[in-house]
C-alpha cells in the first residue's frame, strides 16, 4: 500500500521532539519561519542529527527576502551544506534563481557536489520561478531529489490545481513535496485533488510562556508557537486514511 511521507518544518528542538513523538517521517529543521525560514544554528543541527530517529533535513537560507545571493551569501552557503553532511544530516534545502526569474543551476549543480550523498530539496523559491516548467526540467538535470511547493500560490490549498499539473508533469523523474498552509482540516481537500506523495507542515500551536513574573512596562514574550504533538499525529493518521479512501 502506498505511504504518504510526512515532513514537519521544525523550528525549535521541542517541534523536532514533537515531529518524532508524533509519527511524522522527517523534518525540515530551521529556524525563524517568521521570516520564512532561516539555516537554524549548528547546535540545533548537531543535536537533532545525533539524538532523532527520523530524517533530518536542514534548511540553507543565510537571510530573509529574495533567493538571489551573492558570492560572499553563497560561500556561507557552501560552508553550512558541508556542516550539515559532516553532522549526519540527510539532506539539506536550498534554492537559487537568478534576476529573471529562472533557476540559477550554477549554484545548485555547486551545492549538489558538495552535499555529496545527501539528499537535496529544492524549496519555495520554486514558487517564485518565472517558468514552473522550465524550472522542474532545470531542477531534475541538476539531481535534486525533490521539489517542495505550493503550486506557485501562497498555499498549497489555492495552488492545489496547479500542483496537480506539476505532479503530473514530473512523471516520478522528481519528488514533488507539498506544503505551505496544510492543515487536517484541508488535507483532504489537496489530496483529494492532487494525490500528492509526500507532505509538509508545521502543526504550529501557540505555547505560553511558563514565567510567574510578567513585566508591566515591556510587552510580548508571553507565548511562543511551536509544533504541536497532537496536531502531527493527527495529519499523519489522516494521510493513512486518505491512501485507503482515495487509492
Amino acid at each position: 500500500m502506498k505511504k504518504i511521507i510526512t515532513e514537519v518544518c521544525a523550528e525549535t528542538v521541542n517541534s523536532a521532539i514533537a515531529a518524532e513523538a508524533g509519527g511524522a517521517d522527517r523534518i525540515e529543521l530551521c529556524q525563524a519561519l517568521s521570516e520564512g525560514g532561516l539555516t537554524p544554528s549548528p547546535a540545533l543541527t548537531k543535536w537533532c542529527c545525533e539524538n532523532l530517529k527520523l530524517e533530518v533535513m536542514v534548511l540553507i537560507r543565510p537571510r530573509p527576502g529574495d533567493f538571489l545571493y551573492n558570492e560572499t551569501e553563497f560561500e556561507i552557503i557552501l560552508e553550512d551544506i558541508l556542516f550539515c553532511r559532516e553532522a549526519g544530516a540527510k539532506g539539506v534545502v536550498v534554492g537559487f534563481l537568478n534576476p529573471d526569474g529562472s533557476v540559477d543551476t550554477g549554484k545548485l549543480k555547486m551545492c549538489m557536489e558538495v552535499a555529496g550523498d545527501m539528499e537535496v530539496t529544492f524549496h519555495r523559491a520554486f514558487d517564485r520561478c518565472n517558468n514552473w516548467e522550465k524550472a522542474l526540467e532545470d531542477i531534475i538535470a541538476c539531481g535534486c531529489h525533490r521539489i517542495l511547493t505550493s503550486g506557485l500560490y501562497s498555499t498549497a490549498l489555492e495552488g492545489k490545481d496547479l500542483l496537480k499539473k506539476i505532479i503530473n508533469k514530473s512523471a516520478g523523474r522528481i519528488k514533488i513535496l507539498v506544503g505551505s498552509g496544510v492543515t487536517p482540516e484541508n488535507l483532504t481537500e489537496i489530496y483529494r485533488d492532487t494525490h500528492f506523495d509526500e507532505i509538509h507542515f508545521s502543526a504550529k500551536s501557540p505555547v505560553k510562556s511558563r514565567m510567574e513574573f510578567k513585566s508591566s512596562t515591556v510587552s510580548g514574550l508571553f507565548f511562543h508557537n511551536e509544533s504541536s504533538e497532537s496536531i502531527i499525529r493527527e495529519v499523519v493518521a489522516k494521510t493513512k486514511d486518505l491512501v485507503i479512501k482515495y487509492n
